[in-house]
C-alpha cells in the first residue's frame, strides 16, 4: 500500500470533529487573509482533510480518498498560478505581503455565524444516508462556498474557491449514497471541469 494511502487511513479516526474544524479553520484562512500564497496553503490543508473525510466514506477502497486529495490539489495548484498570472499583469493588485481582507469585523461575525447555522442545521435537518458525526461538513463546506461567492463576487478565484467547496460537500453528500467507481469518476471529472473554467476566467481579467 502506498505510504500516504496507509497514513491517511490512520487518519480516518479523526474524521468526524477534528476533520471538520480543519476545513472550517482553512477556508476561514482563505476568507480573512487576502493573500494567494497563504489561500494556497490554506486550500491545500483544506483539501486534505476532505481526503480523511472521504477515507472514512471510503473506508475499504482508501486509495479514493487519496485520489480526492491529489485531485484538489491538482486544481488549487491551477487557480494559484492563475491568480499569480494576473497579478503580474496586474501589479496594483499584486499581494506580495501578508495583510487582512477587507471589512475583517464583518467577515470574523460572518464566519461564526455561518458554523453556528451550520452546527444548527445538522442537528435539526438530517441528511440522508450521512453519519451525525460527518453531517455538519456538508453544511461547513456549504457555508464557507456562500460566504466566498456572496462577498468575494469581484475575485474570480475565491469564488472559484466557493464553487469548489460547493463541490466538494455535494461530493461527500452523494458518494455516502453511492460510493461507485462511476461516481467518483464522474464527480473526479467534473472537479476537474470546474477548475479548469475557474483559471481561464481568473486569467481572462488580464485580458480585460
Amino acid at each position: 500500500m502506498n505510504p500516504f494511502v496507509a497514513w491517511l487511513s490512520r487518519l480516518s479516526v479523526y474524521a468526524s470533529t477534528p476533520a471538520i474544524w480543519g476545513i472550517f479553520l482553512a477556508g476561514a484562512a482563505i476568507y480573512l487573509i487576502a493573500n494567494w500564497r497563504v489561500r494556497f496553503l490554506a486550500l491545500l490543508v483544506q483539501y486534505l482533510f476532505i481526503g480523511v473525510i472521504f477515507e472514512r466514506i471510503f473506508d475499504s477502497r482508501p486509495e479514493l480518498a487519496f485520489l480526492k486529495i491529489l485531485v484538489g490539489w491538482l486544481v488549487g495548484g491551477a487557480v494559484f498560478l492563475s491568480a499569480r498570472i494576473r497579478e503580474e499583469n496586474h501589479p496594483e493588485a499584486q499581494e506580495h505581503r501578508l495583510h487582512w481582507g477587507a471589512n475583517v469585523p464583518f467577515r470574523i461575525l460572518s464566519l461564526l455565524m455561518m458554523v453556528v447555522a451550520a452546527y444548527l442545521a445538522s442537528q435539526r435537518y438530517a441528511l440522508p444516508f450521512i453519519p451525525p458525526d460527518l453531517a455538519p461538513v456538508c453544511f461547513v463546506l456549504g457555508g464557507l462556498a456562500i460566504l466566498f461567492m456572496g462577498t468575494e463576487e469581484k475575485d474570480t478565484a475565491v469564488v472559484g474557491v466557493g464553487m469548489l467547496n460547493l463541490l466538494a460537500a455535494l461530493d461527500i453528500f452523494y458518494s455516502v449514497q453511492d460510493p461507485s467507481l462511476v461516481v467518483t469518476g464522474m464527480l473526479v471529472m467534473v472537479n476537474l471541469l470546474v477548475g479548469l473554467v475557474i483559471s481561464y476566467l481568473t486569467v481572462a481579467e488580464v485580458v480585460e
